[in-house]
This record gives structure tokens, C-alpha cells and sequence, in this order.
């Protein structure tokens, strides 16, 4: 679907920024602005901040930031149509559709979005209908599950053949480079494309709003030297660290119950689904990673840890309680057999011997001393010492001080020691804890417009054109049309020698002559996230224009008028651009022996110098320079 860019106008300048994006994170104003902790990575001091003014959003920590459709977007993981259409359901505005063929850079992650269900949907037909897929059916009776899960979890079935998919894709007119691009098939050195899966089961991975937007391979053959699993490479619309396999089924249940399970694998979740646990997460066979974790905290707090019994998935889970912790969660483990995962477990043992290892789940300082018991570290004080600092050091990440200390009492009891020794030692992780956090609050907190790098040959005047473009590019951001019209009379986005900065002002000068210049508007011109970022921060950093303009200005007792200050703006850029002019041809007169073209050049500096006289002087042409 596409929406008519007028309606895309009328939809952003009708929606407010604190409004939606309070519905997510919580805010508190600050001065003009209203912060908050970033719903995009996890810290403990704010350094996310909302602009009403501007209707943009930009965190200083991770350097998130947008307007209110990227924040949708990024926080949902949809497309730009999607967070469009949800404001508009929001707002109460009814979507106009418009047929016009997709042209921008949105419209192909739609098409990226449409590839992955097409070959969903030939995967899906090829398991249940075809009878090439009977090998798929029964491999999945054998493992119990039943026809109705697979159905809901749109498993599928990839032929041995090279070219079965590939062939389908050119049959419903895909763009082959489009499916190369996500995975579904790959190249030869010859340049002909081939299907990526082949002869595999297949596991689509959605988004948390329900969107295919990856796929996991599974081997049918165990005795072929082949890869177990094969994934969708990271794309455009599928990031591995940033995605939880199962939690769209799950979401609704996590909430409810405020409780999440995590297993490993896919057929863990489907087997756990399938027997009516419905609040399970999969970390896909990855380590789990922050981003993961940061996704699931939208739904709850509450974990419980379910990795394979075997050597691999011991480690993941010990590596999992610090990332876990970090980020205020509540963390319970549980053991399984050896040689068990939760899909074996449950098939082999039932559904109420699980619920009880759910129910007898060991918390994170019970299953760490447990899994160094294992290693033998208690049998030798120097190991001994080594694991208690490690226990110590996990209870340092709990955040509540009642529950820290509970847990220092826990340690201290098992292992027969005094509570102020460990006291002393967690003294130590919690002020190496507050050194990193500080040490992130302080890198959060420098909220500095990035300085454009200067090559050899340009000039640290700091009334170069070079070091005013900065203060061009801040008043152009102001969105003020009297501003706009006066920079874009006397400076053209060529004439920028920061490459950032250029393309900054080529967006900001397509926004001027369609005639919407706000903020918003200029940000769904860019497709680059660097460039999209770049201006978010630009746009909400709490500095005056300039160092200059602070100095000069004594910005903060005099409220300067932004037009005055772009005038002066411009009058420095067209004075510095002439003392470039006279540079250059002097020059070139104490370097060459050309006497014509020198004469010619001094007449030249001389009318140099009477326009720019001119320009100090407020009656410069701007038609000359």
C-alpha cells in the first residue's frame, strides 16, 4: 500500500511527538525539552530527549533519533507504512490508498517484506500439500508436532533441488537481486542464481508485529557435511541480535503473566507452545545479546532460563545471567538431565514433571554456585576464592539494595564466611559499577555538534567557510523560511566542503523548493541512518549556535534574533569566501611568470576588495559573490 505524501504530512503535523512516544518510555520535562531513559539501549541515566518544538527525538547515548514515524519503526520494528498507518489509527485519521507504483526507499523494504512472505507461503504449500514434502511431515510427526502447530508457526520445507524456489520467485516476477539480498537464494562465480535452502526444513522468524522477515534452515540429513542450521543473512529488515524467535506468538502471554521463558532453539518453543506454554522466547541458538534483552524488557521482567543440558548451553546460560541482570531483570535458571533440552524433556516427561523444574527454578546465585560445584572449584581455596568473587560480583548488578543484600547473606551462609568481608568485596564491584556508569552518564552527557574534519590545505580562520558551516547548517535545522530563503540566496550545497554537511543541506534545499521545511519532513527525506542521526543530534544538542556565537554574543543574558544571526552567518561566509578568491590568486602570482594572467588577477583582487568592503558595509551584490 502507499500513502499519498499529503496525507503523510497531514498525519505527522497532527501528531504529537511526547504524546506518542510517552506511551512507550517515560518522559519528563526538561526545560524545552522532556527526557527519559532510552527505550533503544539500557542505562541508568537519561539521555533520550524528545523535542516538542521540533517534533524529533534523540538519544545521546546510542545516538538513536528521528521523528515520531522512525521512533515507531525502531521501537516496533515495522515499516515506514506500517508506523504511518498506526499514528493514523491513533489519530483517527482514515488511510487514503493510492495505486501509484512505489518509488522511495520505504516502498523496497515492502517489497523486501513481500519477497519473505511469498517464499513463506512456498515453503508452507511444500511441507503441507506437496508430496515432496512428505519427507517434512514426517520427520515432524516423529518429533510430535502436530499438523496445527506447524500451520501456526508457518513451518515449510526447502527441495533438494538447486533451482525449485528460484524458479518460483521468476514465475511471480520477483526481483532476483531483491531475494539475493535476504537471503533466499545466492550466486555462482558464473553469476547465475541457485536456491540457498535446499532440502532443509524451514522455520520463518517474524518480527514482533507478525512481519516474515528471516528464515532458519534446519538439515534433513544429519549424515551430510552441511551446517545443522542456515539463517537469513543480516538485512535491511532482519538483524539476528535484535530479534527473539516465537515472542509475536508469545508476546500477549509474556504480558499477562509477566513472566517469560528463554530456550535455545526453535523446536524448543514449538514443543513448549504446542503443549500450552505460550510465554517462551528463543535466542535462535545465538548468545543472547543485550539488544535481545532490551526487547524482551518491554513485556517483563521476569525470566527463567531453559538452555540445553549439554556443555555449549551451560556456558550461554552462565554468560546470560550478567547481560540479565544488567538490565533489571528478575533471573531463575533451571538444570535439565543431562542430555535433555526442553523439547526432549517435556515429550519424554510430561507436562507436569516440566512445570515443577519451571516451579523449582534455581535463581542465578543458587545455579552459578551449583555449576561451579560441577567444575570442581570448591575444591581448592584458590578456585574457591576465585568463584565466591564471581558470586559476589553478580549480586553487585542487582539494582534493589534490600534484595543485593538478601543475596550477600546467601552467599555468606553457604560458604560459612562473615557478611562484612563479602560486604567489602561488593563495595568494590558496586564502585566499579558506578565508575561505568558514570563514565556512560558522561559520555551521554556531551551533547557536542560533531566539528567537520579539516583537510591540510583549508584554513583554521574561524571565518573560513569551512568552520561556518556548522552554524549554517543549525539555522537551516531552525526551519525558519526568512532564514531558509536568505542562506539559499547566497550559498549553494556544493559550495560545502563537510561531506555531512552537504548532504544535509542537498535534503533541507529539496524540502525548501516542495515547500516543507519542518524538521519531521526533512528526516523522512533521508534515507541514510547515518545522516538521519547526524541531524537528530544536530537538532536537539543544548549548546548555543557556536562557541563564536556564545563568545561574541554572550548567549544566555541577550536572546539574539535568529535572523540577525544568520545574516551575520552569511555575511562571514561571503566575506571568507572572497579572502579564498584573493588567496588562491595571490598565489598564483608569487608562484607563476605569466604577466598577462597576472595583471589580470590583481585587477581581479582589487574588485575583491571593493565588493567585499561592500559586504561589511550591508551594501555588498549578492549577484557578484
Amino acid at each position: 500500500m502507499r500513502i499519498p505524501e499529503e496525507q503523510i504530512d497531514d498525519i505527522r503535523n497532527s501528531a504529537d511527538i511526547v504524546d506518542i512516544i510517552s506511551g512507550y518510555v517515560q518522559l519528563r520535562k526538561r526545560g524545552k525539552n522532556y527526557i527519559g531513559l532510552c527505550p533503544f539501549h539500557h542505562e541508568k541515566t537519561p539521555s533520550f530527549t524528545v523535542s516538542p518544538d521540533k517534533q524529533i527525538y534523540h538519544c545521546f547515548g546510542c545516538h538513536a533519533g528521528g521523528n515520531v514515524f522512525k521512533f515507531l519503526m525502531d521501537y516496533k520494528n515495522i515499516s515506514f507504512v506500517e508506523s504511518v498507518q498506526e499514528i493514523a489509527d491513533y489519530l483517527g485519521i482514515k488511510i487514503k490508498q493510492d495505486t501509484t507504483p512505489f518509488s522511495d526507499g520505504n516502498s523496497e523494504l515492502e517489497e523486501l517484506y513481500d519477497i519473505n512472505v511469498l517464499a513463506a507461503k512456498y515453503f508452507s504449500n511444500k511441507l503441507l500439500k506437496s508430496d515432496e514434502g512428505e519427507v517434512g511431515r514426517n520427520y515432524f510427526k516423529e518429533r510430535n508436532i502436530k499438523t496445527q502447530t506447524q500451520k501456526i508457526f508457518g513451518l515449510g520445507y526447502a527441495e533438494p533441488s538447486w533451482d525449485n524456489l528460484l524458479l518460483y520467485l521468476k514465475d511471480n516476477n520477483v526481483n532476483l537481486l531483491k531475494a539475493k539480498e535476504i537471503g533466499l537464494i545466492d550466486t555462482r562465480d558464473d553469476g547465475t542464481f541457485y536456491d540457498k535452502y535446499r532440502g532443509r526444513l524451514m522455520f520463518p522468524i517474524l518480527s514482533t508485529n507478525g512481519r516474515v522477515i528471516a528464515f532458519g534452515g534446519r538439515i534433513m540429513n544429519p549424515e551430510e557435511k552441511a551446517a545443522k542450521y542456515i539463517n537469513s543473512p543480516e538485512s535491511r529488515i532482519y538483524s539476528k541480535r535484535k530479534t527473539l524467535y516465537g515472542l509475536f506468538h508469545s508476546k500477549e502471554e509474556i504480558r499477562r503473566i509477566d513472566k517469560a521463558l528463554l530456550v535455545e532453539g526453535y523446536m524448543d518453543l514449538i514443543s513448549l507452545h504446542q503443549f500450552g506454554i505460550k510465554n517462551v522466547v528463543a535466542s535462535s541458538g545465538t548468545a543472547l545479546t543485550e539488544e535481545q534483552v532490551q526487547l524482551l524488557s518491554r513485556f517483563t521482567k521476569n525470566i527463567t532460563v531453559l538452555f540445553d543440558a549439554d556443555a555449549a548451553g551451560q556456558k550461554a546460560s552462565m554468560r546470560s545471567i550478567e547481560i540479565l541482570l544488567k538490565q533489571d531483570f528478575d533471573v531463575k535458571l533451571v538444570t535439565l538431565p543431562k542430555g535433555e533440552d526442553p523439547d526432549s524433556f517435556i515429550n519424554k516427561f510430561g507436562l507436569d514433571e516440566f512445570n515443577s523444574k519451571i516451579n523449582n527454578a534455581q535463581n542465578f546465585l543458587e545455579y552459578q554456585a551449583y555449576q561451579y560445584e560441577l567444575e570442581g572449584a570448591f575444591e581448592d581455596p584458590t578456585k574457591q576464592t576465585t568463584a565466591i568473587r564471581e558470586l559476589v560480583k553478580s549480586a553487585a548488578l542487582v539494582s534493589d539494595e534490600l534484595k543485593r543484600q538478601l543475596f550477600l547473606k546467601t552467599i555468606a551462609k553457604k560458604f560459612n564466611l562473615r557478611e562484612k568481608l563479602l560486604e567489602k568485596e561488593l563495595d568494590k564491584f558496586l564502585s566499579m559499577n558506578i565508575q561505568k556508569e558514570n563514565i556512560a552518564a558522561q559520555r551521554s552527557q556531551r551533547i557536542k555538534i560533531p566539528e567537520p574534519t579539516r583537510s591540510v590545505e583549508q584554513s583554521v580562520d574561524t571565518s573560513s567557510p569551512n568552520s561556518l558551516e556548522k552554524d549554517i547548517i543549525e539555522l537551516l535545522l531552525e526551519g525558519k523560511q526568512q532564514i531558509i530563503e536568505l542562506i539559499f540566496d547566497h550559498i549553494h550545497p556544493d559550495e560545502i566542503k563537510n561531506e555531512k554537511y552537504r548532504k544535509v543541506m542537498e535534503v533541507i534545499e529539496g524540502c525548501y523548493k516542495n515547500g516543507n521545511t519542518s524538521l519531521s519532513a526533512i528526516l523522512d527525506k533521508v534515507k541514510d541512518e547515518e545522516i538521519k542521526t547526524f541531524i537528530s543530534s544536530f537538532a536537539v544538542a543544548q549548546e548555543p549556535i557556536s562557541k563564536r556565537w556564545d563568545n561574541h554574543y554572550e548567549s544566555g543574558k541577550i536572546e539574539l534574533n535568529a535572523s540577525l544571526k544568520a545574516e551575520d552567518v552569511v555575511q562571514k561566509y561571503r566575506i571568507a569566501r572572497i579572502d579564498n578568491m584573493i588567496r588562491k590568486n595571490n598565489n598564483f602570482i608569487a608562484t607563476h611568470d605569466d604577466d598577462e594572467k597576472i595583471i589580470e588577477l590583481m585587477k581581479e583582487n582589487q574588485e575583491l576588495e571593493i565588493q567585499k568592503k561592500l559586504i561589511l558595509e550591508g551594501k555588498g551584490n549578492s549577484d557578484l559573490i
